[in-house]
């Protein structure tokens, strides 16, 4: 049995078997999360407090839940603000600041609304957080499931970042993600022309959770200066065997969606150009014909990160890409 470190991970002797068996041969011995989310309750405001049921996970936290998942491995991090309705932005940024005062090994990007002022980001910035995590949920339309970048990060905000050179990284909105002609365009006009020194990390292969959004965005986006992508929380094979295929390695980064979104006993699972997180113990399932058990999601977005490699014949030096060295460049950050 295992220590229960988090409240919404259940580490179990079948998922340590299942990393033995699949990763302890193909995960590099050094890895960089670029996505993993830092949360404080106590940074919500005090109506929204009673009914927060996240969990915290403050640094010495997400060592523990690095440790437990990634066995023997040597973890930096790119810390993003935990998006949550009802955060005070200030409140937030400030925790994760103080969190990381002793690591000189792991970056952060600042929980950013389109209520942070241009004073806020800057001064955020001069102490040493690298860019801007921003997410739908804060659109000023209100419409989060169909706004546009700039309905939940500002214009203002992008020339300031622009100004900067930061790191943005973008959760995009709309039914098919990169694959909707808005968000292409859009992308299109800020990376060529009005804000080229942004470097946006589209989150989830430019939330590519089903293979539609990313076959049809590919061309368009590899031609774009300055866009990487992060792996995190997809487990359907196809968005990254065409990512791995396609695209240049050195613009991708690992990332894993922890905790709470990697953590769960199942899948993102895909059906046909929807998709949908699909908790196993949460539904009355049977499995009759083994004995074998579910791994928790993190578990399954490796196993098709490895099938993808495969069948995209990627060797050593690109997996060391994938899993470290490119976030260990672009961020200049080595491991102790």
């Amino acid at each position: 049995m295992f220590n229960k470190i988090h409240p919404n991970l259940d580490y179990r002797e079948s998922d340590r078997d299942f990393w033995n068996k699949e990763f302890e041969n193909f995960v590099p011995d050094k890895i960089f999360d670029c996505h993993i989310h830092m949360f404080n309750k106590e940074a919500l405001y005090h109506k929204y407090q009673p009914e927060c049921q996240m969990p915290n996970a403050d640094f010495k936290l997400i060592q523990r839940y690095h440790n437990q998942v990634f066995p023997n491995r040597k973890v930096n991090s790119l810390f993003l603000g935990f998006p949550y309705a009802g955060t005070d932005t200030s409140k937030h940024n400030d925790f994760m600041f103080e969190e990381t005062l002793g690591d000189s090994y792991s970056v952060k990007n600042r929980l950013t609304t389109p209520d942070c002022t241009l004073d806020d980001i800057k001064n955020d910035i001069n102490r040493g957080f690298v860019g801007l995590k921003v997410y739908r949920i804060y659109s000023v339309t209100g419409d989060i499931a169909n706004c546009r970048i700039h309905e939940f990060l500002t214009h203002e905000q992008m020339e300031l970042a622009n100004d900067l050179g930061l790191w943005v990284t973008l959760h995009m909105s709309r039914s098919d993600g990169c694959g909707d002609e808005e968000n292409l365009k859009d992308l299109e006009e800020y990376t060529n022309k009005k804000y080229p020194n942004i470097k946006w990390i589209l989150a989830h292969c430019a939330r590519s959770f089903t293979y539609e959004p990313i076959r049809k965005a590919i061309d368009r986006l590899k031609a774009m200066p300055n866009i990487y992508y992060d792996l995190s929380a997809v487990t359907d094979v196809r968005p990254f065997i065409t990512l791995f295929q396609k695209e240049n390695l050195n613009r991708i980064f690992y990332g894993s969606d922890g905790i709470d979104s990697s953590s769960f006993h199942g899948t993102y699972g895909a059906f046909g150009t929807s998709w949908q997180s699909i908790d196993l113990d949460k539904i009355d399932v049977h499995f009759k014909h083994t004995s074998n058990r579910p791994v928790i999601a993190l578990y399954e977005q490796l196993l098709s990160i490895k099938h993808a490699a495969e069948i995209a014949q990627l060797g050593k030096t690109d997996i060391d890409k994938i899993f470290w060295s490119n976030a260990s460049r672009e961020f200049n950050i080595g491991f102790n």
